[in-house]
């Protein structure tokens, strides 16, 4: 088992407390938290586009934060991986001027209350909306393709039927 699915485990079992080397090795947006990227094995070309995007989970991890899982879909392939609020804050905040004034208001931050079912309910679904948004107005911004390509580094799971090799059952 990998060091990422093996803290993805530890993630997905609440028995076991995080420490904050564990945290900081999670496949969150690296580049949004300029860490160094993981390698990928194969990178999917963003030149066409159309992408598809959702926020599948949430989780509080450690009763201080919570992390998003997201799908990407690209056709039959998808990826899925984790971030926080901040990281996604922190792409919102490199978009040019000229896209986020066509978006949705990114999510206001809250100090208090943060980890309430309901607002997490709530930032899930604004976030949803948002990041569906950023993909279908800002497909052709560069820090959305690298949002993609980093997306991609950052996978906990990839889906990639067309790396279903065939065999011959009559053999």
């Amino acid at each position: 088992m990998s060091n990422q699915n093996q803290q993805f485990a530890l993630l997905q079992s609440s028995q076991q407390p995080l420490i904050d080397e564990q945290i900081a090795e999670l496949p969150i947006l690296s580049f949004l938290n300029k860490r160094r990227p993981i390698k990928a094995k194969a990178q999917l070309t963003v030149e066409n586009n159309d992408f598809e995007i959702e926020i599948i989970n949430t989780k509080v991890v450690q009763n201080s934060f919570v992390v998003y899982e997201i799908k990407i879909k690209k056709g039959t392939l998808f990826w899925i991986f984790q971030t926080r609020y901040s990281l996604l804050e922190s792409l919102s905040s490199k978009l040019s001027k000229n896209l986020k004034s066509n978006l949705p208001k990114f999510p206001e931050k809250r100090l208090f209350g943060n980890l309430d079912n309901d607002f997490i309910v709530q930032r899930g679904k604004q976030l949803d909306s948002y990041l569906k948004a950023l993909f279908k107005l800002g497909r052709s911004e560069n820090t959305v393709r690298e949002f993609v390509r980093q997306t991609q580094k950052a996978a906990f799971m990839i889906n990639d039927p067309t790396a279903v090799k065939l065999f011959n059952l009559d053999a």
